[in-house]
């Protein structure tokens, strides 16, 4: 029992904490989906490192070493806690920070993170060696039973009723019970004596065992897996917000195809997986160029699917070709070093060579070739089974060549970095030639490309929008005192708004991606043609607003601004950290008395309203709601939110001709803070 407890726990515990840090620095580095894929670096990384010394402690001379060994690991461990200590002065906000992010992950989990990724295989060794006559593989099964459970408690129990720090402290209070469980388990251990009984596990093997020993296959499976989960998690939250659910789903189908196929191989068929995946692989070349033109529940359940059939046949495969009892650590550690270089090659590699999330269509076709290879193998055979799947491959390979030739026609420019993926393409709208930003699949910005209409705001910023009006206002204001207008913009997009500004004004805009600063202002003439003083800040719009004003602060000069406009999605996503109380705080620290706040708020899969209203009750101040339909000639739908206590700006003509009036959403006003946030409970 002691066995079966150690491993539940040290499994839960494992996947538990990833959505729960993943979520803690998650605003730190901009709120974006790629800093999940960086976690999901580390937390391979490390699981290789524990099953590393797991495979290494386990050729020590004899258990009793081991024990002693793995004793002292355990007590250093529990001098790392409680967990989730973040020093933010590693942070490095460059195109690529995923060294700072794995740096703070390991200096806020590390050590006991290596110490639970060691402890699965390990058990399972000595259970083997105690229990002579049982396999070990089911406590494989049962660990990423655990591990389900983990990820799926975190969205519907842990993250909706407590707050970070609450979830930090819990998570380190089990940790310690996990701790007595595994020196229980040692002293168990110890006290059977192992070094002095002869070991004898060949009854435990079977025919389909005793030669598979393809580390190479298993590797490529592995990390074809992890690609596949990785890719696929990108894909879902391109355009999605990285709720930790659309973290925490993939994964629950990842391992849940380790749960069936090493609980029972005769789970794993592998004519029916392949007929299941076929179709599904077809849909997964068509979701990588239109995906975004699906709901969230449509794109949520084709994803899933794709994902669970090809990681079915990754780990049946693994599964097919494990290995004797005798080399378990070593067939751990490659799975392990598989993810990583799965892990690797996402966060690296692929950045390099595409501009596009191409790893996702290509792993795919992978599948089918390693799965070709796997019915080759075991008669050296070419079989229906081999032709089918290479078949398939090659469909797949053409149907990618011929739509992404077409999706890249138009495109004039492309870049690809930690933060996403940017393109800006000339397209013709209603016979008009325009040229459009697209973060993602999302449209960040429009211009026209006759020279006469360059000027003109267009997209989410034309004329009689909610933060025009607030521009076109404020400035008639501060003109009735002689007054230029300052503004602070988080989020630059392709420069739209610095239309808008007038001799004198000063217009600051604040832009995490370095890619966006590159496209506006080599691609579009906005910034370039504007009245206004434009000056561009790189990296994070809140962490940038706080430095400025503690400079200011010493200087004795903080500069203010009349209006601050927060838009800064990354494709049709929200940061979470710029909607919060303490955010809000520091707004209203870098604004006049008579300040607005100009929040835009249109999404395709969340209702901001509740969040806005429960901000403007929090800190008294006057909401209004400006919703633009499209027409024909401007094509989107376009949301803002004022916050300001400006009783000139309220009263004034504009604002009440096209102020809207505030939807019944059925949700109740919801508030954020930096400790407690939930955007799940937002989705449309």
């Amino acid at each position: 029992m002691l066995f079966l407890i150690t491993i539940f726990l040290s499994a839960f515990l494992l996947f538990q904490v990833q959505p729960l840090i993943a979520k803690i620095i998650l605003p730190i580095f901009g709120g974006g989906a790629a800093i999940w894929t960086a976690c999901l670096l580390f937390f391979q990384t490390f699981l290789l490192f524990g099953y590393l010394y797991a495979h290494l402690l386990s050729k020590a001379r004899s258990i009793n070493l081991q024990l002693k060994i793995h004793a002292i690991i355990v007590l250093l461990s529990v001098l790392f806690l409680p967990i989730g200590t973040i020093n933010s002065d590693v942070v490095s906000h460059t195109e690529q920070p995923l060294l700072s992010i794995l740096l703070m992950l390991a200096m806020a989990i590390g050590w006991p993170y290596l110490l639970l990724s060691s402890t699965g295989p390990l058990v399972q060794r000595w259970f083997s060696l105690v229990e002579q006559e049982k396999l070990p593989y089911k406590l494989y099964s049962l660990s990423n039973v655990a591990s389900l459970l983990a990820l799926l408690s975190f969205p519907f129990v842990i993250e909706p009723v407590l707050t970070s720090l609450q979830q930090t402290s819990i998570w380190s209070l089990v940790y310690l019970l996990y701790v007595v469980c595994l020196s229980s388990l040692m002293v168990h251990v110890y006290r059977h004596k192992i070094d002095d009984k002869p070991v004898n596990h060949d009854h435990l093997h079977s025919e389909n065992t005793q030669e598979n020993n393809h580390p190479l296959l298993w590797l490529a499976l592995s990390a074809t897996g992890v690609v596949l989960l990785v890719a696929t998690t990108n894909a879902m939250t391109q355009n999605i917000p990285p709720v930790p659910f659309l973290w925490v789903l993939p994964l629950c189908l990842y391992l849940l195809s380790f749960i069936i196929c090493f609980h029972s191989p005769k789970w794993y068929v592998r004519w029916y997986w392949l007929l299941l995946f076929m179709p599904s692989a077809i849909i997964a070349i068509f979701m990588f160029f239109i995906g975004s033109q699906f709901g969230i529940t449509t794109q949520v359940v084709l994803y899933s699917s794709i994902l669970f059939s090809a990681c079915m046949i990754c780990h049946g495969e693994l599964v097919a070709f494990k290995p004797r009892v005798s080399q378990l650590t070593w067939f751990y550690l490659i799975i392990a070093l598989g993810g990583v270089l799965g892990s690797l090659l996402v966060a690296f590699v692929a950045p390099a060579l595409f501009v596009q999330f191409l790893e996702f269509p290509l792993a795919i076709v992978m599948v089918f070739v390693l799965f070709a290879y796997a019915a080759f193998l075991p008669h050296k055979q070419v079989n229906k089974l081999v032709l089918t799947s290479g078949m398939f491959a090659v469909i797949c390979c053409f149907a990618l060549w011929q739509l992404n030739s077409q999706y890249l026609q138009n495109d004039v420019y492309n870049a690809r970095n930690f933060y996403g993926v940017l393109s800006v393409k000339d397209i013709q709208n209603d016979e008009i030639n325009e040229r459009r930003l697209i973060d993602g699949t999302t449209s960040h910005g429009t211009q026209s490309l006759e020279a006469s209409k360059r000027c003109i705001p267009l997209s989410y910023y034309r004329a009689q929008t909610g933060v025009a009006i607030a521009l076109e206002q404020m400035s008639l204001l501060k003109q009735q005192n002689h007054q230029a207008l300052s503004v602070g913009f988080i989020g630059l997009g392709a420069g739209t708004l610095a239309a808008y500004g007038k001799p004198g004004d000063s217009y600051r805009f604040y832009e995490l991606n370095p890619a966006v600063v590159s496209a506006a202002e080599q691609y579009f003439s906005y910034l370039s043609d504007s009245e206004a003083n434009i000056s561009i800040v790189q990296g994070d719009g809140r962490l940038s607003l706080a430095n400025e004003l503690g400079q200011a602060e010493q200087q004795g000069n903080n500069t203010q601004f009349d209006v601050l406009v927060i838009d800064a999605f990354s494709g049709d996503s929200i940061p979470q950290h710029l909607l919060t109380l303490e955010a809000m705080a520091l707004y209203w620290q870098r604004l006049t008395d008579d300040g607005v706040i100009v929040i835009h708020v249109s999404n395709s899969h969340l209702n901001l309203l509740p969040l806005m209203q429960g901000i403007a009750a929090q800190t008294d101040k006057a909401l209004r709601y400006f919703n633009s339909r499209a027409d024909k000639a401007h094509g989107h739908d376009t949301e803002w939110v004022w916050l300001t206590n400006n009783q000139a700006l309220l009263a004034s003509a504009p604002t009440k001709i096209y102020q809207s009036q505030l939807p019944s959403t059925g949700h109740q006003t919801v508030v954020w803070t930096d400790d407690f946030s939930n955007l799940f409970t937002l989705l449309k």
